[in-house]
């Protein structure tokens, strides 16, 4: 297990939560990813790249979707989250909306999605409405200037020292869940 959880997590300088703008352009570019191959080709790049934390738009543009102790999400957990929390929770409400009035139904369906795509704009952690129900991030990498990159394992766990405080910092990391990464870097060093 810990070989998996080691090449799911980040190393690398320093992660920030993607910009608002980034997470809404990812939204749509997926949306007219899934129209252009018709959701076929949208769903077998996700098989794809999901084990990586992302879906075809993050890839593109170069994010991720963590879960709060700074891990990449498995692929199991991006077909939750794109898949069930997304897509299928406005697909339901609109199939039940559609028994009280057909024409209402689309309108309000449309409105629900585009609050909780929206959320993130508003959100203090930058989450949209299916990241707080399934306690996801997204986040991008941000690189130092060149060169800056580490050279040892020495390096890239004091980097990850730093990485570890911030998300605990941010209240993204309980305290209980940061000693016991902590306790990991430290003892790379």
């Amino acid at each position: 297990m810990t070989a998996a959880v080691n090449e799911a997590a980040y190393e690398g300088p320093e992660l920030e939560l993607a910009p608002q703008g980034r997470r809404l352009g990812a939204f749509v570019l997926d949306f007219l990813l899934f129209i252009f191959t018709l959701g076929i080709g949208w769903l077998i790049w996700l098989a794809v790249v999901g084990q990586r934390g992302q879906n075809p738009a993050k890839q593109l543009l170069g994010m991720h979707v963590v879960l709060a102790d700074g891990n990449r999400a498995g692929l199991g957990r991006m077909l939750l989250r794109e898949i069930i929390a997304k897509w299928g929770t406005f697909a339901l409400l609109d199939y039940v909306l559609g028994f009280a009035d057909q024409d209402v139904a689309g309108w309000v369906t449309l409105a629900a999605v585009a609050v909780a795509a929206l959320w993130c704009v508003w959100d203090a952690n930058r989450q949209c409405l299916w990241d707080k129900a399934l306690g996801t991030y997204v986040v991008r990498q941000v690189d130092g200037p060149a060169g800056a990159r580490a050279t040892t394992a020495a390096d890239r766990a004091a980097e990850n020292l730093e990485t570890l405080q911030d998300l605990h910092n941010r209240g993204l990391l309980t305290d209980e869940e940061f000693e016991e990464r902590r306790a990991r870097e430290v003892d790379r060093l």
